[in-house]
């Protein structure tokens, strides 16, 4: 019989060897904060022609392997409401940035958790931010982090530009939006 000190040396030891084969990243959407005057999506779940999207995210790629721990967007104004976080591998069949028809993979991450809002007074805005993540991403792959909604309340969101360029860790493409008007899929 295995002593339980004896098991939790090795799950700690396979914890670490794991931990030091992917850095640990932290992201945001908006890494110089929140643009409050320069909104890109409206967010929610209201009809066509609302002009909402349901699925609103972030296209991004990263120069190394790295373990995805949170990930935060801006939402202009004071809300809260039940936000969730997914990731999936963007144009899995090519990975291409931008097609005529672009798509997304089955979701890797799907957050069983509401984001965590906190709403800036000063700057006008609310960060929606989703912690120990624990998603191991690769190198080179396109991904797509997205927010999604149970709530068929929530509607008229807006939020803040993402980021379009890439950064020194390659993370940065661009963002996505699934429009409601029929065939045109992801934007």
């Amino acid at each position: 019989m295995i002593s339980s000190a004896l098991k939790m040396k090795v799950v700690a030891s396979l914890l670490l060897a794991f931990a030091g084969s992917a850095s640990a990243a932290v992201y945001s959407n908006v890494p110089a904060g929140a643009n409050t005057g320069l909104p890109f999506a409206s967010f929610g779940n209201a009809a066509n022609p609302s002009g909402d999207s349901p699925k609103v995210g972030q296209v991004f790629s990263l120069t190394a392997d790295s373990l995805l721990s949170s990930f935060s967007f801006y939402a202009i104004g004071n809300t809260s409401a039940s936000f969730q976080l997914n990731v999936a591998q963007w144009n899995p069949g090519t990975n291409a940035q931008n097609q005529a028809v672009n798509s997304v993979g089955n979701n890797l991450l799907t957050s069983t958790f509401n984001a965590v809002d906190t709403y800036n007074a000063t700057g006008g805005y609310t960060t929606l931010s989703f912690e120990n993540l624990g998603l191991s991403l690769n190198a080179g792959t396109k991904y797509i982090a997205y927010l999604t909604s149970s709530d068929a309340s929530v509607t008229g969101i807006q939020l803040s530009r993402t980021q379009t360029a890439q950064d020194t860790t390659g993370f940065g493409l661009g963002h996505a939006y699934n429009s409601t008007i029929p065939g045109q899929g992801w934007q």
